[in-house]
């Protein structure tokens, strides 16, 4: 049993990172006992194949180059079994303004015209905000620069 589950976390790994939880639940997805599972995860943690740390940077860097803010990573991160705070220390390593990363999501999507319609604005809003960033950082992505008009 353990080769088997051994053989079934190598393929996992092989085609992307995993956290411990994600392997751990797959791993049990497919009968294997919780002894034969710990002793497999304890084995690939020893050897440096299965790495919360860097499974959780990576997962920050992709979400980041994907245009979303902090809350939804930090969402993403819990749902994958990420600790808190580790969840926390990623997001926090990561080199991103993340007022910047949200006026370019904004840019991205709706150009740099100036929205004086309320309802267009509430849309943008709703929009920032479930790519996940925060009310400080959607006003400033909305906001008009005052060096625009020198």
């Amino acid at each position: 049993m353990f080769a088997e589950a051994k053989n079934a976390l190598l393929a996992m790994l092989a085609r992307r990172d995993h956290s411990c939880k994600e392997v751990a639940d797959k791993l049990a997805g497919k009968d294997f006992s919780a002894e034969v599972i710990a002793s497999v995860i304890g084995q690939f943690l020893d050897s440096g194949y299965l790495d919360d740390e860097r499974f959780a940077s990576a997962l920050v860097r992709s979400h980041i180059n994907k245009g979303h803010g902090p809350i939804r990573i930090q969402q993403a991160m819990f749902q994958k079994g990420i600790a808190k705070s580790l969840i926390a220390q990623s997001i926090d390593d990561a080199d991103c303004d993340w007022y910047e990363l949200a006026k370019a999501k904004a840019a991205r999507k709706y150009g740099e015209a100036e929205v004086l319609d309320p309802k267009e604005k509430a849309k943008r809003t709703r929009y920032l905000l479930s790519q996940g960033f925060s009310y400080d950082q959607v006003s400033y992505a909305l906001s008009v620069n005052d060096s625009d008009f020198d």
